[in-house]
């Protein structure tokens, strides 16, 4: 399942492509980048090669693999005393203008 989740063609540069991504970031992109990630993967759940089981579970999995990335992130940054601005939450894009 590891395999599937974080596929060899990914790490056989000189530099993970994730960790590429991550390098150009902000800490507030970085924290956007993780949680769009993790909600891509939510939210497409089982929909991918006919929804069987196997795919929920790819799915899953790859959410959770990028669950993981924001919390190590996150303790990172809190144990090197780094900072963020204000993270939105999706509910923001849904309040009435005034």
């Amino acid at each position: 399942m590891a395999e599937q989740i974080n596929p060899n063609y990914y790490k056989d540069k000189k530099i993970e492509t994730y960790e590429a991504i991550v390098s150009q970031l902000s800490p507030l992109e970085v924290i956007g980048f993780l949680r769009g990630q993790i909600m891509k993967y939510m939210m497409r759940f089982g929909e991918k090669h006919g929804g069987d089981i196997d795919v929920s579970l790819t799915d899953t999995s790859k959410a959770h693999w990028y669950m993981e990335k924001l919390i190590q992130y996150l303790n990172d940054l809190k144990k090197n005393g780094g900072v963020i601005d204000k993270v939105n939450n999706v509910e923001e894009l849904f309040k009435e203008k005034k």
